[in-house]
């Protein structure tokens, strides 16, 4: 049922939304009027429109006098389209759909213009994604009461069967929740711990969609973690996290190893790495938990952590690159440097880590000090940062970018061919000016080349 006017987006038409709605009917739907019944601005959103009255063809034919198309689902009538100096947008027939298999892999789909609008929205997942704007008078198309459960900040499934017919949903929902902070209804709560385990059934790379807008987009996705342990999700997604529910640590942490990770993912910033670093910096620790002298200590357990996050990285089909940005940070994260410290102590660290790694790291620490109200490691950082800076400004060389010569000077002084040899000698010849800061002049540091490489000696 069509409602009256409640959104305002101030917008006139685009000439192609005009020419469609001269010809049939046009909606925006989905995420963009849930975003908009939110508060969000349209301009920062992805947009989706449904047409109806226009047969697949004639929708082609009058799109592409206005920009580039592609049909990227022919037989669910879906077009990607271009529109000239605009953002891509989809556009798609109305619909309906019936799942046929497990995990959304196996399903039919009527795609026709003569679907109707409500019919369309209420195979969608969420009462609050089951919403359409028609954008010719403005009016709400909401069979399911969506905009009221925006209202009220509840998250509320359209079906009893929803779960089963696409198991991501449930993850969906999950950062639905955290997202915009939203209650979740009774009952959805319970078709979700009764369809948990088929959770399996879905694909890594789906599942790193949804748990890269539960990190990015919520201020506070611990809330999520906590939701997937109550409803069963967790032991099937993240088993490795769950496991250190309970189990205790020593004086320096109020919090169980569980609730600990999932609070410093809370405090580190919106950064899709240190979310996840803040998340898994300790879950090995529950395999070198050991007693020592009547203390419970955890030795090695940033290996074991980077060891397990692997796993799950790679599980879920991040990149080899993200992966092992996300395992440099766990790893690093137990670094000890104090103000006594030499100078050449520091310039190791910060060339150890990688300078272009030391904000993220930084950013690491403070979240895994907040979370356990460690003040003094909050100062520590704040010094260290002072203290590699001050090394800067008295033209310290901490990367192999500011020595004095580079991979050119090497090969032309070596006779060696471009490769991997020439950035082992430029790490070589970083951990000598570390030591002997006054060997980074251009004239020294070739006369070291040359009495250490030349003739390719002492390179392997």
């Amino acid at each position: 049922m069509a409602q009256k006017k409640e959104i305002e987006i101030g917008r006139e038409h685009y000439n192609w939304e005009s020419e469609i709605l001269r010809q049939g009917e046009l909606y925006l739907v989905g995420g963009v009027v849930r975003n908009l019944l939110f508060g969000f601005d349209e301009e920062s959103l992805d947009t989706d429109y449904l047409v109806r009255g226009l047969k697949l063809n004639k929708l082609v034919a009058i799109l592409d006098e206005y920009g580039r198309t592609d049909l990227v689902g022919k037989s669910f009538g879906v077009i990607k389209f271009t529109p000239k100096g605009g953002k891509t947008v989809d556009i798609a027939l109305p619909r309906t759909e019936h799942s046929t298999g497990i995990g959304h892999k196996e399903f039919e789909v009527n795609a026709n213009p003569g679907v109707r609008v409500e019919d369309d929205l209420v195979r969608r997942d969420f009462t609050i994604n089951s919403i359409a704007l028609n954008l010719r008078d403005m009016s709400l198309i909401d069979p399911l009461g969506g905009s009221k459960d925006i209202k009220n900040n509840l998250l509320r499934v359209n079906r009893e069967g929803s779960f089963e017919e696409d198991p991501l949903r449930m993850v969906r929902g999950v950062q639905f929740l955290c997202r915009f902070n939203l209650k979740i209804d009774s009952n959805t709560r319970r078709y979700i711990k009764r369809a948990s385990f088929m959770i399996e059934s879905v694909s890594g790379e789906r599942l790193k969609d949804e748990f890269n807008k539960l990190l990015l987009l919520s201020k506070e996705p611990g809330r999520g973690f906590i939701f997937m342990k109550e409803t069963g999700l967790l032991s099937y997604l993240l088993p490795e996290l769950e496991e250190t529910f309970g189990v205790e640590q020593n004086e320096y942490h109020p919090d169980d190893i569980f609730h600990h990770s999932i609070k410093s993912c809370n405090i580190a910033p919106q950064k899709l790495n240190l979310r996840w670093s803040a998340l898994l910096h300790d879950i090995g620790k529950k395999n070198t938990k050991k007693e020592k002298e009547g203390r419970i200590v955890f030795y090695g357990h940033e290996n074991e952590s980077l060891r397990i996050a692997k796993n799950i990285l790679t599980r879920f089909r991040y990149s080899k690159r993200f992966t092992a940005n996300v395992c440099h940070l766990i790893k690093n994260h137990m670094f000890n440097i104090t103000e006594d410290c030499k100078d050449s102590t520091v310039r190791r660290f910060v060339s150890r880590v990688g300078f272009e790694n030391l904000g993220d790291l930084f950013d690491l620490r403070v979240a895994d000090a907040l979370s356990r109200g460690d003040t003094d490691s909050v100062y520590n950082v704040k010094w260290l940062k002072k203290r590699i800076e001050d090394l800067i400004k008295a033209d310290s060389a901490l990367a192999t970018s500011d020595l004095e010569i580079d991979g050119y000077d090497i090969m032309r002084l070596t006779g060696i061919k471009r490769g991997p040899r020439v950035g082992q000698i430029l790490k070589r010849l970083l951990q000598e000016v570390i030591e002997k800061p006054d060997l980074n002049t251009r004239s020294k540091l070739s006369e070291f080349v040359v009495e250490e490489y030349r003739n390719n000696k002492n390179i392997e």
